[in-house]
């Protein structure tokens, strides 16, 4: 024999030993034998308490619903529409200077954009003429008024006097509307002027660059008033019954948006409903952003919360395990909504209160079956 032939006897005769301590039964109260399930003929099924260790089976008390969570929600932020605004150019040119981008927040009245236009110059020449002939226009319909009044001329020429200054008035007040978003820069070149925001607020979006001609009335920056943000997601039908303003929205930044408006019609093809929500603070998202959101529906009486991990597929059911005197028994509940980590259901019988098992379902599933 090998010299070194009793190391590895007494090595594997150790090993030996610390596997047979192993599998030997731990504790004062274990079992020399193991005792059998029980289940009776409603599907009960008993079970001592080295079986429940045994089985890793653990149970909770079920609790009253206080909300119904709907999750996954498709839903896209947006600028509120009556706080959006798209800055136009209001006469033909060409851009010589874009003095804003995207992203920036700007004042009321803060120039955005330079334009030269021949339009311009003519607006200006038209200003100038309309104010002179006003002038003149005033002027005559005020002698008019004395002669008219001392009875040297008659009245209808008094009256026609008026009516072409009021009409002088009209066109100089009509002519300065159209300039009155506009500035002529100090330094610019002739035929410049520059475009001035309209409102404060953020700009969203630019559709202009240095040297690109522009038609009268083409769109040049979108920009958002606010810091608001409209929320829209489409729902299931059938939550329609329960949906309604004031509902919490929850965002995936961790805001809350309430909802403000719900659909009147449904879409043909996804059967679903438009639904509104505005947060009052962007936070961390951007208008289109696309995303899901989760809604806080209230629930119904008999509603009732469990962890998600108590449930068990059950055909196009769900099931779950309970605990009371009798032992361990099957029940086909009706999931109301879940959040992953908590689920809501209702089921004849099923109150708050209740020993759920929330791990080991599924070995109590094979031992007995719901039908």
């Amino acid at each position: 024999m090998h010299p070194r032939a009793p190391h590895w006897v007494a090595i594997a005769a150790v090993a030996g030993a610390l596997l047979a301590w192993w599998l030997w039964p731990q504790g004062a109260d274990a079992p020399t034998s193991e005792t059998p399930v029980s289940t009776d003929a409603q599907g009960r099924v008993r079970l001592t308490r080295q079986q429940e260790r045994n089985l890793g089976i653990r149970t909770e008390r079920s609790r009253a619903a206080t909300d119904v969570p709907v999750t996954g929600l498709p839903a896209e932020a947006m600028s509120p529409l009556a706080t959006t605004t798209q800055v136009t150019v209001p006469f033909a040119g060409v851009v010589t200077r874009v003095l804003v981008d995207e992203g920036e927040q700007v004042r009321r009245g803060q120039p955005l954009l330079r334009v030269q236009s021949r339009d311009f110059i003519a607006l200006q020449g038209e200003l100038a003429r309309v104010r002179a002939e006003s002038g003149a226009a005033k002027e005559q319909a005020r002698r008019d008024a004395l002669l008219a009044k001392e009875g040297i001329i008659p009245a209808a020429r008094r009256i026609e006097s008026e009516a072409r200054s009021a009409a002088a008035s009209a066109s100089v007040t009509e002519a300065s509307a159209m300039l009155s978003q506009l500035r002529r820069p100090a330094e610019g070149m002739p035929g410049e002027y520059d475009i001035l925001a309209p409102q404060a607020g953020r700009i969203l979006r630019r559709g202009v660059r240095p040297g690109q001609a522009m038609e009268a009335m083409a769109p040049a920056f979108v920009m958002a008033g606010s810091t608001e943000l409209d929320i829209v997601f489409t729902s299931p039908i059938g939550l329609h019954s329960t949906l309604r303003p004031g509902l919490a929205v929850h965002l995936p930044d961790g805001g809350v948006a309430t909802v403000v408006a719900v659909g009147a019609d449904t879409d043909a093809l996804s059967q679903s409903l438009r639904v509104r929500a505005r947060a009052e603070h962007a936070g961390a998202l951007v208008p289109g952003q696309q995303f899901e959101v989760a809604l806080s529906l209230p629930p119904p009486e008999d509603a009732v919360e469990v962890p998600a991990s108590a449930l068990l597929p059950h055909g196009e059911q769900q099931v779950l395990y309970l605990l009371d005197e009798t032992g361990y028994r099957g029940l086909v509940v009706v999931p109301l909504g879940s959040d992953g980590g908590r689920a809501v259901i209702s089921a004849k019988g099923l109150r708050p209160g209740m020993q759920v098992v929330v791990a080991g379902a599924s070995v109590l599933k094979s031992l007995a079956p719901t039908e």
